[in-house]
């Protein structure tokens, strides 16, 4: 007969019954799985998270170098451009763009068009259908002076500071009534007093043509060409900004009454077809970013409206749309007559 203690030792040593492990298991079950939603709700939406913030940046970054550009079109150092001349020894533009988009028409410091087929304006080979593209033409804010013009002292002859002349810039010399456009590689004209350009100063050109570039197999990205020195010669170049940017779409704030004040809103074929782009001096920029991952969890369902168009994607693509109003400012003096 066993004693109490052998019995005592048997009880204590006895493990889970069956109906016990099977509890215990479906338990541990319910933890796990929980953990696991948990786990991936988590990831998912951190990756929409990060999609959409970078989708965000870049956007953001995008406008702000449209907005930029856009608010020195027609900006020629004073002068109306259409007092701006080409110097007869401007020499030939390498990859030159048409259609009023060359590089040294300054007549047509803004204008846009639709990207119908990959090639536009002849310069662009692979813009993506359907989108716009922007020309902008004008000078940058920083100028050459033969001297400190803030130092009514300083001594003035007439000449550029050598140091600072870059013959690999083209540049628009001018003062309030005229002005040349000119290579740097050429001697620049006197600004002395008594010369044509007195008191001008030398500011330097650009020409800017925002499009949407797509390659075969390629995220779309926001492109731009402009005029720069190639090594021997000026030339049209492509220069890639953001990626991901899909569409890219412009409504143009006109003025018809020439009183300094935007009174028609319209695309650019309306633009076109009323003649209206010396008027332009405002617009309304639509960008929509995608991002180069699809999500198979992620349904896009939404619309996304780019001022007089819509686009309803239907795929598993994040998207953002950013929309930013820009004013002109030298167009709206021109057209007030402030210079």
């Amino acid at each position: 007969m066993r004693s109490r203690k052998t019995m005592a030792i048997s009880e204590s040593a006895k493990g889970f019954s069956l109906i016990e492990l099977m509890v215990a298991m479906v338990v541990g079950l319910i933890i796990v799985g929980g953990a696991g939603s948990i786990y991936v709700a988590s990831k998912r939406s951190l990756t929409e998270t990060e999609q959409i913030a970078a989708l965000s940046e870049n956007g953001r970054f995008a406008l702000q170098l449209i907005s930029n550009s856009a608010r020195h079109i027609g900006f020629y150092g004073g002068a109306n451009p259409a007092d701006i001349r080409p110097d007869e020894s401007l020499g030939a533009v390498v990859d030159n763009c048409s259609g009023g988009a060359e590089a040294y028409d300054t007549a047509n410091s803004i204008f846009a068009v639709r990207a119908t087929n990959t090639t536009v304006l002849t310069c662009i080979k692979d813009a993506r259908l359907g989108t716009d593209v922007l020309v902008i033409k004008g000078v940058d804010p920083s100028s050459l002076w033969d001297a400190d013009p803030n130092d009514p002292t300083a001594e003035r002859d007439g000449d550029f500071p050598a140091a600072a002349w870059n013959n690999q810039e083209t540049y628009v010399i001018s003062n309030s009534e005229s002005g040349i456009l000119m290579d740097g590689a050429d001697t620049p004209p006197s600004v002395a007093e008594g010369e044509e350009f007195a008191l001008g100063a030398a500011w330097p050109y650009r020409l800017q043509i925002y499009y949407i570039k797509e390659e075969d197999g390629a995220t779309p990205t926001l492109s731009r060409k402009i005029l720069a020195w190639d090594g021997s010669a000026m030339s049209v170049q492509t220069q890639d900004l953001v990626q991901g940017v899909e569409n890219i779409r412009f409504l143009f704030g006109y003025d018809s009454t020439n009183n300094g004040r935007v009174d028609t809103l319209a695309n650019l074929e309306d633009v076109t077809t009323a003649n209206a782009w010396d008027q332009v001096i405002s617009l309304q920029a639509f960008i929509l970013l995608r991002s180069d991952v699809a999500d198979p969890n992620y349904d896009n369902a939404k619309t996304y409206n780019l001022g007089d168009i819509s686009i309803a994607p239907e795929d598993n693509v994040r998207r953002i749309l950013l929309h930013s109003d820009i004013v002109m400012r030298n167009p709206r003096l021109v057209l007030s007559g402030g210079i």
